[in-house]
Protein backbone atom coordinates (compact mmCIF):
# COMPACT_ATOMS: atom_id res chain seq x y z
CA UNK A 1 0.00 0.00 0.00
CA UNK A 2 1.42 3.30 -1.13
CA UNK A 3 1.26 6.48 0.92
CA UNK A 4 -1.25 8.55 0.74
CA UNK A 5 -0.41 11.58 -1.57
CA UNK A 6 -1.74 14.73 -0.93
CA UNK A 7 -4.97 14.62 -2.86
CA UNK A 8 -6.17 11.36 -1.25
CA UNK A 9 -6.51 13.06 1.85
CA UNK A 10 -9.61 13.77 3.83
CA UNK A 11 -10.15 17.44 2.32
CA UNK A 12 -11.95 20.28 4.31
CA UNK A 13 -15.43 19.70 2.61
CA UNK A 14 -15.23 16.24 3.64
CA UNK A 15 -14.74 16.95 7.17
CA UNK A 16 -17.07 19.88 7.54
CA UNK A 17 -19.83 17.39 6.60
CA UNK A 18 -18.73 14.67 8.49
CA UNK A 19 -18.83 17.32 11.82
CA UNK A 20 -22.13 18.03 10.46
CA UNK A 21 -23.59 14.25 10.74
CA UNK A 22 -23.29 13.37 6.62
CA UNK A 23 -22.93 9.24 7.88
CA UNK A 24 -21.50 8.90 3.96
CA UNK A 25 -18.67 11.53 4.39
CA UNK A 26 -18.04 10.14 8.25
CA UNK A 27 -17.95 6.73 6.50
CA UNK A 28 -15.02 8.27 3.72
CA UNK A 29 -13.54 10.23 6.82
CA UNK A 30 -12.61 6.89 8.41
CA UNK A 31 -11.76 4.84 5.71
CA UNK A 32 -9.05 7.55 4.81
CA UNK A 33 -7.64 7.90 8.33
CA UNK A 34 -7.60 4.43 9.04
CA UNK A 35 -3.89 3.25 7.83
CA UNK A 36 -2.63 6.66 8.94
CA UNK A 37 -3.90 6.10 12.69
CA UNK A 38 -2.80 2.08 12.36
CA UNK A 39 0.73 2.77 11.26
CA UNK A 40 0.69 4.94 14.44
CA UNK A 41 -0.59 2.66 16.78
CA UNK A 42 1.27 -0.32 15.53
CA UNK A 43 4.54 1.21 15.17
CA UNK A 44 4.49 2.59 18.86
CA UNK A 45 2.90 -0.06 20.84
CA UNK A 46 5.22 -2.13 18.94
CA UNK A 47 2.86 -5.28 17.97
CA UNK A 48 0.96 -4.91 21.53
CA UNK A 49 -2.16 -7.44 21.82
CA UNK A 50 -4.68 -3.80 21.82
CA UNK A 51 -3.19 -2.44 18.82
CA UNK A 52 -6.80 -2.68 17.24
CA UNK A 53 -8.54 -2.10 20.06
CA UNK A 54 -6.45 1.37 20.19
CA UNK A 55 -7.04 1.96 16.88
CA UNK A 56 -10.96 1.52 17.16
CA UNK A 57 -11.34 3.63 20.62
CA UNK A 58 -9.08 6.41 18.83
CA UNK A 59 -11.58 6.56 15.75
CA UNK A 60 -14.67 6.16 18.20
CA UNK A 61 -13.10 9.43 20.09
CA UNK A 62 -12.69 11.04 16.59
CA UNK A 63 -15.82 11.20 15.75
CA UNK A 64 -17.29 11.53 19.06
CA UNK A 65 -15.07 14.97 19.51
CA UNK A 66 -15.60 15.82 15.54
CA UNK A 67 -18.93 18.35 16.24
CA UNK A 68 -16.59 20.39 18.36
CA UNK A 69 -13.93 20.96 16.09
CA UNK A 70 -13.57 24.26 15.52
CA UNK A 71 -10.86 24.62 12.94
CA UNK A 72 -11.57 21.88 9.86
CA UNK A 73 -8.53 22.39 8.26
CA UNK A 74 -6.56 21.64 11.30
CA UNK A 75 -8.11 17.93 11.29
CA UNK A 76 -4.66 15.70 10.92
CA UNK A 77 -3.00 17.62 14.16
CA UNK A 78 -6.02 17.00 15.71
CA UNK A 79 -6.67 13.76 14.69
CA UNK A 80 -3.06 12.25 15.36
CA UNK A 81 -3.10 14.31 18.67
CA UNK A 82 -6.13 12.16 19.82
CA UNK A 83 -3.81 9.10 18.15
CA UNK A 84 -1.34 9.45 20.55
CA UNK A 85 -3.40 10.65 23.80
CA UNK A 86 -5.21 7.14 23.56
CA UNK A 87 -1.45 5.22 23.02
CA UNK A 88 -0.46 7.25 26.10
CA UNK A 89 -3.80 6.21 27.89
CA UNK A 90 -2.86 2.70 27.11
CA UNK A 91 0.72 3.14 28.64
CA UNK A 92 -0.87 4.00 31.86
CA UNK A 93 -3.36 1.18 31.97
CA UNK A 94 -0.24 -1.17 32.44
CA UNK A 95 -1.48 -4.00 30.18
CA UNK A 96 0.35 -6.90 29.63
CA UNK A 97 2.97 -6.27 26.57
CA UNK A 98 4.05 -8.92 24.39
CA UNK A 99 7.67 -8.67 23.90
CA UNK A 100 9.86 -9.82 20.35
CA UNK A 101 10.67 -13.18 19.60
CA UNK A 102 14.49 -13.31 19.98
CA UNK A 103 16.17 -11.57 17.54
CA UNK A 104 18.16 -14.53 15.65
CA UNK A 105 14.59 -16.17 15.67
CA UNK A 106 13.41 -15.22 12.00
CA UNK A 107 9.84 -16.71 12.02
CA UNK A 108 8.82 -17.20 7.61
CA UNK A 109 4.93 -16.55 9.46
CA UNK A 110 3.48 -14.39 11.70
CA UNK A 111 0.84 -15.53 14.27
CA UNK A 112 -1.53 -13.24 16.02
CA UNK A 113 1.03 -12.83 18.22
CA UNK A 114 3.54 -11.56 16.11
CA UNK A 115 4.81 -7.68 16.47
CA UNK A 116 4.63 -5.08 14.15
CA UNK A 117 8.23 -5.39 13.11
CA UNK A 118 7.01 -8.54 12.05
CA UNK A 119 4.37 -7.51 10.10
CA UNK A 120 6.03 -4.67 8.45
CA UNK A 121 9.03 -7.20 7.22
CA UNK A 122 6.54 -9.93 5.93
CA UNK A 123 4.02 -7.01 4.32
CA UNK A 124 6.12 -4.81 2.81
CA UNK A 125 8.74 -7.84 1.49
CA UNK A 126 11.12 -5.36 3.09
CA UNK A 127 15.11 -6.77 3.25
CA UNK A 128 18.56 -5.44 3.72
CA UNK A 129 18.94 -2.48 5.36
CA UNK A 130 15.11 -1.53 5.34
CA UNK A 131 14.53 -4.76 7.41
CA UNK A 132 17.45 -3.84 9.57
CA UNK A 133 15.77 -0.45 10.49
CA UNK A 134 12.26 -2.07 11.31
CA UNK A 135 14.13 -4.76 13.29
CA UNK A 136 16.05 -1.72 14.96
CA UNK A 137 12.97 -0.06 16.29
CA UNK A 138 12.38 -3.37 18.90
CA UNK A 139 15.60 -1.61 20.92
CA UNK A 140 13.56 1.52 22.01
CA UNK A 141 11.96 2.85 24.47
CA UNK A 142 7.87 3.25 24.76
CA UNK A 143 8.48 6.95 24.46
CA UNK A 144 10.91 7.24 22.13
CA UNK A 145 8.86 4.54 19.61
CA UNK A 146 6.03 7.31 20.21
CA UNK A 147 8.28 9.90 18.64
CA UNK A 148 9.43 7.39 16.16
CA UNK A 149 6.04 6.25 15.03
CA UNK A 150 5.45 10.24 13.91
CA UNK A 151 8.78 10.68 12.38
CA UNK A 152 8.45 7.54 10.54
CA UNK A 153 4.92 8.98 9.10
CA UNK A 154 6.80 12.51 8.27
CA UNK A 155 9.34 10.75 6.69
CA UNK A 156 6.91 8.61 4.40
CA UNK A 157 4.81 11.90 3.46
CA UNK A 158 1.67 11.46 6.02
CA UNK A 159 2.36 14.14 8.12
CA UNK A 160 3.76 17.26 7.98
CA UNK A 161 6.72 18.94 10.75
CA UNK A 162 3.74 21.41 11.73
CA UNK A 163 1.25 18.67 12.44
CA UNK A 164 3.52 16.69 13.78
CA UNK A 165 4.76 18.89 16.41
CA UNK A 166 0.86 19.86 16.39
CA UNK A 167 -0.15 16.65 17.77
CA UNK A 168 2.49 16.65 20.49
CA UNK A 169 1.93 20.27 21.55
CA UNK A 170 5.86 21.25 20.78
CA UNK A 171 7.49 23.80 19.05
CA UNK A 172 8.55 22.79 15.80
CA UNK A 173 12.27 23.49 17.46
CA UNK A 174 11.33 21.44 20.31
CA UNK A 175 9.68 18.47 18.03
CA UNK A 176 12.98 18.66 16.38
CA UNK A 177 15.37 18.40 19.03
CA UNK A 178 13.46 15.23 20.08
CA UNK A 179 13.33 13.61 16.95
CA UNK A 180 16.86 13.91 16.18
CA UNK A 181 17.80 12.17 19.55
CA UNK A 182 15.14 9.18 18.46
CA UNK A 183 17.14 9.20 14.82
CA UNK A 184 20.11 9.07 17.08
CA UNK A 185 18.96 6.02 19.01
CA UNK A 186 18.13 4.40 16.38
CA UNK A 187 20.78 4.49 14.07
CA UNK A 188 22.57 3.24 17.34
CA UNK A 189 19.90 0.25 17.19
CA UNK A 190 20.74 -0.44 13.57
CA UNK A 191 24.56 -0.84 14.86
CA UNK A 192 23.44 -3.18 17.42
CA UNK A 193 21.38 -5.11 14.77
CA UNK A 194 24.00 -5.39 12.43
CA UNK A 195 26.31 -6.91 15.11
CA UNK A 196 24.42 -9.10 16.16
CA UNK A 197 23.32 -10.83 13.62
CA UNK A 198 26.74 -10.93 12.11
CA UNK A 199 27.90 -14.01 10.44
CA UNK A 200 30.35 -14.75 12.02
CA UNK A 201 29.38 -13.13 15.05
CA UNK A 202 32.34 -11.22 16.52
CA UNK A 203 34.00 -13.51 19.38
CA UNK A 204 34.42 -10.47 21.78
CA UNK A 205 30.83 -9.91 21.15
CA UNK A 206 29.54 -13.78 22.01
CA UNK A 207 31.20 -13.48 24.84
CA UNK A 208 28.87 -9.92 25.62
CA UNK A 209 25.94 -11.14 24.86
CA UNK A 210 26.25 -14.77 26.78
CA UNK A 211 23.72 -13.41 29.38
CA UNK A 212 21.28 -11.81 26.85
CA UNK A 213 17.79 -13.63 26.59
CA UNK A 214 17.72 -12.76 22.77
CA UNK A 215 14.92 -10.20 23.48
CA UNK A 216 15.85 -6.63 22.01
CA UNK A 217 15.53 -4.24 24.97
CA UNK A 218 16.84 -0.59 25.12
CA UNK A 219 18.73 -1.46 28.15
CA UNK A 220 21.02 -4.08 26.29
CA UNK A 221 20.98 -1.59 23.24
CA UNK A 222 22.94 0.68 25.38
CA UNK A 223 25.22 -2.30 26.54
CA UNK A 224 25.93 -3.52 23.02
CA UNK A 225 26.75 -0.10 21.41
CA UNK A 226 29.72 -0.02 24.14
CA UNK A 227 30.70 -3.07 22.40
CA UNK A 228 30.17 -1.68 18.80
CA UNK A 229 31.86 1.75 19.47
CA UNK A 230 34.80 0.17 20.91
CA UNK A 231 35.22 -3.03 18.35
CA UNK A 232 36.54 -2.33 15.12
CA UNK A 233 35.18 -5.66 13.57
CA UNK A 234 31.38 -4.64 14.44
CA UNK A 235 32.25 -0.54 13.86
CA UNK A 236 33.18 -1.35 10.08
CA UNK A 237 30.46 -4.31 9.58
CA UNK A 238 28.17 -1.19 9.79
CA UNK A 239 29.80 1.82 8.31
CA UNK A 240 27.73 1.25 4.96
CA UNK A 241 24.37 1.89 6.73
CA UNK A 242 22.97 4.12 4.70
CA UNK A 243 20.63 7.54 6.90
CA UNK A 244 17.53 6.31 8.05
CA UNK A 245 15.54 9.35 6.86
CA UNK A 246 17.25 7.78 3.16
CA UNK A 247 15.29 4.53 3.91
CA UNK A 248 12.14 5.38 5.33
CA UNK A 249 11.12 8.53 2.90
CA UNK A 250 8.47 7.20 0.85
CA UNK A 251 8.08 3.46 2.23
CA UNK A 252 4.52 2.50 2.08
CA UNK A 253 2.70 2.28 5.33
CA UNK A 254 2.03 -1.46 6.65
CA UNK A 255 -1.53 -2.59 5.33
CA UNK A 256 -4.53 -2.97 7.93
CA UNK A 257 -5.45 -6.68 8.45
CA UNK A 258 -8.40 -7.88 6.47
CA UNK A 259 -11.81 -6.80 8.22
CA UNK A 260 -10.23 -4.29 10.62
CA UNK A 261 -12.21 -1.31 8.63
CA UNK A 262 -15.02 -3.00 8.72
CA UNK A 263 -14.77 -3.95 12.42
CA UNK A 264 -14.39 -0.11 12.99
CA UNK A 265 -17.14 0.83 10.96
CA UNK A 266 -19.04 -1.08 12.97
CA UNK A 267 -18.19 0.00 16.00
CA UNK A 268 -18.12 3.63 15.38
CA UNK A 269 -21.32 4.10 12.68
CA UNK A 270 -23.28 0.49 13.14
CA UNK A 271 -23.56 -2.62 11.66
CA UNK A 272 -24.91 -1.25 8.33
CA UNK A 273 -21.72 0.66 7.05
CA UNK A 274 -19.28 -2.93 8.02
CA UNK A 275 -21.28 -3.87 5.06
CA UNK A 276 -20.37 -7.68 4.88
CA UNK A 277 -16.29 -7.08 5.96
CA UNK A 278 -17.37 -8.24 8.98
CA UNK A 279 -19.33 -11.43 9.92
CA UNK A 280 -22.28 -11.78 13.03
CA UNK A 281 -20.30 -12.79 16.53
CA UNK A 282 -17.97 -10.13 16.66
CA UNK A 283 -19.88 -7.49 18.37
CA UNK A 284 -17.56 -7.06 21.43
CA UNK A 285 -14.40 -5.16 21.24
CA UNK A 286 -12.21 -8.08 22.65
CA UNK A 287 -14.03 -10.89 20.13
CA UNK A 288 -13.46 -7.88 17.33
CA UNK A 289 -9.73 -8.08 18.02
CA UNK A 290 -9.39 -11.40 18.05
CA UNK A 291 -11.19 -11.75 14.77
CA UNK A 292 -9.23 -9.44 13.40
CA UNK A 293 -5.56 -10.66 14.66
CA UNK A 294 -6.76 -13.92 12.85
CA UNK A 295 -7.34 -12.52 10.23
CA UNK A 296 -4.06 -10.22 10.14
CA UNK A 297 -2.53 -13.45 10.31
CA UNK A 298 -3.95 -14.83 6.63
CA UNK A 299 -3.24 -11.46 5.30
CA UNK A 300 0.58 -10.97 6.78
CA UNK A 301 1.86 -13.22 4.41
CA UNK A 302 2.87 -10.81 1.17
CA UNK A 303 0.55 -10.89 -1.65
CA UNK A 304 2.17 -9.82 -5.17
CA UNK A 305 1.14 -6.42 -4.78
CA UNK A 306 3.07 -6.24 -1.53
CA UNK A 307 6.17 -7.48 -3.53
CA UNK A 308 5.57 -4.90 -6.65
CA UNK A 309 5.23 -1.96 -4.09
CA UNK A 310 8.76 -3.13 -2.11
CA UNK A 311 10.75 -3.17 -5.34
CA UNK A 312 9.12 0.02 -6.31
CA UNK A 313 10.23 1.28 -2.62
CA UNK A 314 13.91 -0.42 -3.03
CA UNK A 315 14.21 1.74 -6.17
CA UNK A 316 13.41 5.07 -4.15
CA UNK A 317 16.20 4.30 -2.03
CA UNK A 318 18.54 3.31 -4.80
CA UNK A 319 17.57 6.77 -5.84
CA UNK A 320 17.72 8.89 -2.53
CA UNK A 321 20.94 6.72 -1.86
CA UNK A 322 22.62 7.68 -5.37
CA UNK A 323 21.91 11.43 -5.08
CA UNK A 324 22.98 12.05 -1.57
CA UNK A 325 26.37 9.64 -2.38
CA UNK A 326 26.62 12.52 -5.41
CA UNK A 327 27.64 14.93 -3.11
CA UNK A 328 26.71 17.90 -5.07
CA UNK A 329 27.71 21.21 -3.17
CA UNK A 330 25.10 23.61 -2.19
CA UNK A 331 26.49 26.87 -2.78
CA UNK A 332 29.59 28.05 -0.77
CA UNK A 333 28.84 30.69 2.28
CA UNK A 334 32.22 32.54 2.81
CA UNK A 335 34.43 31.33 5.07
CA UNK A 336 35.02 32.73 8.59
CA UNK A 337 37.68 34.89 9.34
CA UNK A 338 41.28 33.53 9.94
CA UNK A 339 41.84 31.54 13.53
CA UNK A 340 44.31 32.75 15.81
CA UNK A 341 47.73 31.06 15.97
CA UNK A 342 47.68 27.31 16.85
CA UNK A 343 49.31 28.36 20.32
CA UNK A 344 46.21 29.77 21.30
CA UNK A 345 43.76 27.82 20.08
CA UNK A 346 40.76 30.39 19.62
CA UNK A 347 38.15 29.93 17.22
CA UNK A 348 36.97 32.70 14.83
CA UNK A 349 34.21 35.08 15.05
CA UNK A 350 30.84 33.70 13.47
CA UNK A 351 30.27 34.40 9.86
CA UNK A 352 28.27 37.50 8.75
CA UNK A 353 27.84 36.95 5.54
CA UNK A 354 25.67 34.36 3.08
CA UNK A 355 28.01 35.79 -0.12
CA UNK A 356 29.44 32.95 -2.19
CA UNK A 357 32.81 35.07 -2.58
CA UNK A 358 35.01 34.57 -0.31
CA UNK A 359 36.08 38.07 1.73
CA UNK A 360 39.86 38.20 0.21
CA UNK A 361 42.80 38.76 2.29
CA UNK A 362 44.84 41.55 1.74
CA UNK A 363 48.41 40.33 3.30
CA UNK A 364 48.52 36.73 2.29
CA UNK A 365 47.48 33.98 -0.04
CA UNK A 366 45.03 31.36 1.48
CA UNK A 367 47.38 28.76 1.55
CA UNK A 368 49.95 31.00 3.92
CA UNK A 369 47.51 31.96 5.81
CA UNK A 370 46.41 28.49 6.40
CA UNK A 371 49.60 27.56 7.98
CA UNK A 372 50.15 30.81 9.91
CA UNK A 373 46.81 30.25 11.59
CA UNK A 374 46.05 26.43 12.49
CA UNK A 375 48.62 24.04 10.80
CA UNK A 376 49.96 21.57 12.65
CA UNK A 377 49.46 17.94 15.05
CA UNK A 378 46.33 18.13 17.30
CA UNK A 379 44.03 16.51 19.25
CA UNK A 380 40.67 17.37 19.20
CA UNK A 381 39.21 16.78 22.68
CA UNK A 382 35.17 16.80 23.31
CA UNK A 383 33.47 19.96 25.17
CA UNK A 384 30.61 17.86 26.78
CA UNK A 385 32.73 14.63 26.97
CA UNK A 386 36.18 16.31 28.08
CA UNK A 387 37.70 12.96 28.70
CA UNK A 388 36.85 11.89 25.14
CA UNK A 389 38.17 13.04 21.98
CA UNK A 390 38.25 12.85 18.30
CA UNK A 391 39.65 8.94 16.94
CA UNK A 392 38.86 6.42 14.85
CA UNK A 393 38.16 2.67 14.96
CA UNK A 394 39.00 0.74 11.65
CA UNK A 395 37.82 3.19 9.49
CA UNK A 396 35.43 4.96 11.11
CA UNK A 397 35.55 8.15 13.42
CA UNK A 398 34.34 7.84 16.97
CA UNK A 399 35.21 9.49 20.55
CA UNK A 400 36.99 7.81 22.63
CA UNK A 401 38.92 7.94 26.11
CA UNK A 402 42.24 9.00 25.45
CA UNK A 403 44.65 10.42 28.58
CA UNK A 404 48.73 9.79 28.89
CA UNK A 405 48.32 6.06 30.14
CA UNK A 406 46.76 4.73 27.01
CA UNK A 407 48.69 2.73 24.80
CA UNK A 408 50.59 4.00 21.60
CA UNK A 409 48.43 3.24 19.29
CA UNK A 410 45.19 4.65 21.08
CA UNK A 411 47.40 8.22 21.27
CA UNK A 412 48.48 7.84 17.67
CA UNK A 413 44.61 7.24 16.49
CA UNK A 414 43.72 10.52 18.11
CA UNK A 415 46.09 12.69 16.68
CA UNK A 416 45.66 14.54 13.10
CA UNK A 417 47.81 17.05 11.45
CA UNK A 418 45.95 20.06 10.43
CA UNK A 419 46.45 20.81 6.36
CA UNK A 420 45.35 23.48 4.13
CA UNK A 421 42.23 21.98 3.22
CA UNK A 422 42.58 19.86 -0.43
CA UNK A 423 38.95 21.51 -1.61
CA UNK A 424 40.05 24.83 -0.07
CA UNK A 425 43.61 26.10 1.09
CA UNK A 426 41.57 28.86 4.15
CA UNK A 427 40.26 25.94 5.38
CA UNK A 428 41.61 22.48 6.54
CA UNK A 429 41.79 18.44 5.69
CA UNK A 430 43.12 16.53 8.64
CA UNK A 431 45.24 13.23 8.44
CA UNK A 432 45.91 10.95 10.68
CA UNK A 433 49.28 8.91 11.53
CA UNK A 434 49.08 6.70 8.14
CA UNK A 435 47.94 9.39 5.55
CA UNK A 436 44.44 8.84 5.86
CA UNK A 437 41.95 11.96 5.79
CA UNK A 438 38.96 12.56 7.78
CA UNK A 439 36.10 12.75 5.45
CA UNK A 440 32.25 12.06 5.44
CA UNK A 441 30.43 9.64 3.01
CA UNK A 442 27.09 9.35 3.51
CA UNK A 443 27.31 11.73 6.38
CA UNK A 444 29.11 8.83 8.53
CA UNK A 445 32.80 10.40 9.66
CA UNK A 446 35.86 7.92 8.35
CA UNK A 447 39.18 7.97 7.69
CA UNK A 448 40.34 7.02 3.99
CA UNK A 449 43.35 7.56 1.33
CA UNK A 450 43.02 10.31 -0.66
CA UNK A 451 41.88 9.07 -4.28
CA UNK A 452 42.62 12.81 -6.30
CA UNK A 453 38.91 12.66 -6.75
CA UNK A 454 37.14 16.08 -6.79
CA UNK A 455 34.17 14.46 -3.86
CA UNK A 456 36.76 13.01 -2.23
CA UNK A 457 38.45 16.12 -1.43
CA UNK A 458 35.35 18.34 -0.70
CA UNK A 459 34.24 15.71 1.30
CA UNK A 460 37.27 15.58 3.62
CA UNK A 461 37.08 19.44 3.84
CA UNK A 462 35.98 21.04 6.73
CA UNK A 463 36.33 24.82 7.99
CA UNK A 464 36.79 26.02 11.34
CA UNK A 465 33.64 27.96 13.26
CA UNK A 466 33.13 29.29 16.48
CA UNK A 467 32.29 26.70 18.89
CA UNK A 468 29.75 26.58 22.04
CA UNK A 469 32.88 27.67 24.83
CA UNK A 470 35.62 29.80 24.65
CA UNK A 471 38.91 28.79 23.14
CA UNK A 472 36.30 25.66 21.16
CA UNK A 473 35.55 25.69 17.45
CA UNK A 474 33.23 23.23 15.31
CA UNK A 475 34.18 21.82 11.76
CA UNK A 476 31.87 22.75 9.25
CA UNK A 477 31.81 20.77 6.12
CA UNK A 478 33.15 22.70 3.00
CA UNK A 479 30.19 20.73 0.51
CA UNK A 480 27.44 20.77 2.84
CA UNK A 481 27.29 24.00 4.57
CA UNK A 482 25.33 23.80 7.79
CA UNK A 483 26.32 20.61 8.97
CA UNK A 484 29.41 20.05 11.31
CA UNK A 485 31.44 17.48 12.71
CA UNK A 486 29.24 15.91 15.58
CA UNK A 487 29.04 13.24 17.94
CA UNK A 488 25.85 11.52 18.35
CA UNK A 489 24.68 9.62 21.97
CA UNK A 490 26.56 6.81 21.00
CA UNK A 491 29.73 8.62 20.28
CA UNK A 492 30.00 7.74 16.56
CA UNK A 493 31.07 11.14 14.62
CA UNK A 494 28.79 12.18 11.86
CA UNK A 495 28.10 15.28 9.88
CA UNK A 496 24.95 16.47 11.32
CA UNK A 497 22.70 19.51 10.36
CA UNK A 498 23.21 22.56 13.09
CA UNK A 499 20.61 22.94 15.83
CA UNK A 500 19.91 26.04 18.13
CA UNK A 501 20.02 24.02 21.61
CA UNK A 502 22.94 24.28 23.84
CA UNK A 503 23.61 20.25 23.84
CA UNK A 504 23.77 19.85 19.76
CA UNK A 505 26.17 23.41 19.73
CA UNK A 506 28.21 21.12 22.57
CA UNK A 507 28.10 18.20 21.01
CA UNK A 508 29.96 19.86 17.88
CA UNK A 509 32.28 21.67 19.57
CA UNK A 510 36.06 20.83 20.16
CA UNK A 511 39.01 22.34 22.01
CA UNK A 512 42.23 22.02 20.24
CA UNK A 513 45.03 20.48 22.59
CA UNK A 514 48.69 19.00 22.04
CA UNK A 515 48.60 16.01 19.93
CA UNK A 516 49.39 12.86 22.06
CA UNK A 517 52.20 11.34 20.09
Amino acid sequence: MRSQDRRERPDVTVVMAARAGDRQASEQLIRDCLPLVYNIVGRALDGHSDVDDVVQETMMRVLDGLPGLEQPDRFRSWLVAITVRQIRDRWRRGRTWLTAEPLEENARETDPQADFSDLAILRLALSDQRREAVEATRWLEDEEREVLALWWMECAGELTRGELSGACGLTPQHAAVRIQRVKERLETARTVVRAVTASPRCPDLAAVLASWDGRPSALWRKRLARHVRDCPQCLLSSSDLIPAEGLLAGLALVPMPVGLVGLVLARTLGADSAGATVGAGTGTASGASRMVRTIGRLAAKPAATAAAGAVTLAAAGVAWYTAAGSHEPVPRPAVAAPLPSAASSMPPSPRTSASPTPTPTPTASPATTAEARFSGRHALRSVDNPGEHVSQSGRLGILGPVGATSSAATRQAATFTFVPGLADPSCYSLRDATGRYLRHYAFRIRLDTDDGSAIFQKDATFCPRSGSTAGSVSLESYNYPGRYLRHRDNLQLWLDPSENTAAHRASRSFVLVAPWT
